[in-house]
């Protein structure tokens, strides 16, 4: 009879966080807060997993719609989210429910373009005609050229898409250049991007630059050599929402570049815990909940709202202004920040996240204001917005500067959950220098190495050449 194996329980690679405080979803107000709360009840995700998703939704039904101004200063209500939890978390789903009235307008959109295209090519033949009839007449050139100005070249349509999955930054400026001016970038596998060709270490500088400055609500300009593809568009919105798993957590997290270029900064990051073992079965039909339904009625509302335009076709957000109580509570959040920004201050270990705290709360507040109706920013929207930086804040301190990490453990973290991803039950440590990740085939002695830390940590057992997943440490 075989032998049977016993496996030891497993050591983790990574370091445990401490726990997670609860999320104030009350402070989302009723018509995203009451969204969040369906979430978190029908699909049992973290709390804060569900307020994101519902949180940079809004943003991006809400960003063409406004700008907030304080202090002769015009500020996007556009948000960055960035949510980790691990494979099976129900972090899709979260954010599917989130986005269903978004998906919902883009395929309206679509069908649509399918119409518009065939109109744009008839009226673009008939001014082709119009056009080469002027031309074929005889006459002064100045008779010619006046009546040529008359005729109206049709415009292009604009592409359809609004959403967006995995971008690279010259996609996402065609995108803005051909298209709509007010755009979401939201990604469940936020991991391909970040891991994916636009950061790579040529590219990396490049997007983290450019996904900044369409933060800051900067022109979209493109330059190239070849004629007739530059182009330049203001106005342009766009919000995130990127969701990744915790190994690529790590890497994204203690990156020099994203840190040293306030990219990050400029993310509200959560990372709570798995409710893994306590999802026991629920009879929910998120579709029937009159919360949902009321939110997904007024981000439709918002999304199908014409986007207010200039002159020259850019977009134009209004203002939207503080009142003088709700000034007054912002000056005083943003001098308590700055004050904890200072020598032996409790905010000092993130200053670059900290310092656009005060700026993240007020485009909060915006959306607030744009979401539930309100044609300014009164005080309790920015107290509403401030209880909620103050937990970002709080969640930035406990994820953002963990204990330093030695760089193998990610990497071995990393190759762990490959192999399970592909159920590598039992395998030759050599296959993988020909059929796995790139990161593992850098040399024998790197792979080796990798394997060594995780057989030294229990996930995997080695029986002479072969080894085996652990199947305590695997996640299935």
């Amino acid at each position: 009879m075989p032998q049977k194996v016993s496996f030891d329980m497993p050591r983790p690679l990574l370091p445990r966080l401490e726990a997670c405080a609860p999320y104030p979803v009350d402070a989302l107000g009723e018509v995203l807060g009451g969204a969040a709360n369906a979430i978190i009840s029908a699909v049992q995700v973290p709390d804060a997993l569900a307020a994101q998703s519902v949180l940079a939704a809004a943003a991006m039904a809400a960003q063409p719609h406004a700008n907030v101004v304080r202090g002769g200063q015009e500020i996007p209500l556009s948000i960055f989210c960035l949510s980790v939890g691990e494979s099976g978390d129900r972090k899709s789903s979260a954010d599917r429910i989130a986005l269903s009235a978004h998906h919902s307008h883009q395929n309206r959109l679509v069908s649509e373009f399918a119409r518009t295209v065939k109109e744009h090519r008839d009226a673009t033949d008939v001014f082709q005609r119009c056009r080469a009839a002027v031309l074929g007449r005889r006459g002064e050139p100045d008779t010619l050229l006046a009546e040529l100005a008359k005729l109206k070249e049709p415009k292009n349509p604009p592409s359809p898409f609004v959403l967006c999955v995995e971008p690279t930054l010259e996609g996402l400026h065609k995108s803005f250049l051909h298209g709509h001016p007010s755009q979401g970038f939201f990604s469940d596998e936020g991991g391909q991007f970040l891991g994916g060709h636009s950061f790579r270490p040529e590219n990396m500088l490049k997007t983290v630059s450019g996904l900044s400055r369409m933060w800051d609500g900067e022109p979209i300009t493109r330059t190239r050599a070849k004629e007739g593809e530059n182009a330049s568009r203001s106005g342009c919105r766009l919000s995130a929402h990127l969701l990744i798993q915790p190994a690529v957590a790590q890497e994204v997290l203690t990156s020099r570049v994203l840190l040293g270029q306030g990219f990050l900064a400029r993310f509200l990051v959560a990372w709570p815990e798995s409710l893994s073992g306590h999802r026991l079965y629920r009879d929910a039909d998120p579709t029937k909940d009159p919360r949902l339904i009321c939110y997904w009625q007024r981000m439709n509302d918002l999304l199908t709202l014409a986007c207010p335009l200039n002159a020259t076709g850019d977009l134009a957000p209004p203002p939207l202004h503080l009142e003088r109580e709700a000034l007054s509570a912002w000056i005083k959040m943003h001098d308590e920040v700055e004050v904890s920004l200072g020598r032996g201050g409790d905010l000092l270990e993130i200053k670059p996240t900290a310092a656009k705290a005060a700026e993240n709360a007020l485009r909060i507040a915006g959306v607030f204001a744009i979401t539930e109706g309100s044609s300014s920013i009164t005080r309790p929207l920015v107290e509403r917005a401030a209880m909620l930086m103050r937990w970002y804040l709080e969640e930035a301190l406990r994820v953002l500067h963990p204990i330093k990490i030695d760089t193998h453990l990610i990497e071995a973290q990393k190759l762990f959950e490959w192999l399970c991803a592909r159920d590598w039950q039992q395998f030759y440590g050599r296959d993988l220098q020909r059929l796995g990740p790139r990161f593992a085939r850098k040399s024998a002695a790197y792979r080796n190495q990798l394997l060594r830390v995780l057989v030294e940590h229990r996930m995997l057992t080695a029986t002479g050449n072969t080894l085996c997943i652990n199947p305590l440490a695997s996640p299935r």
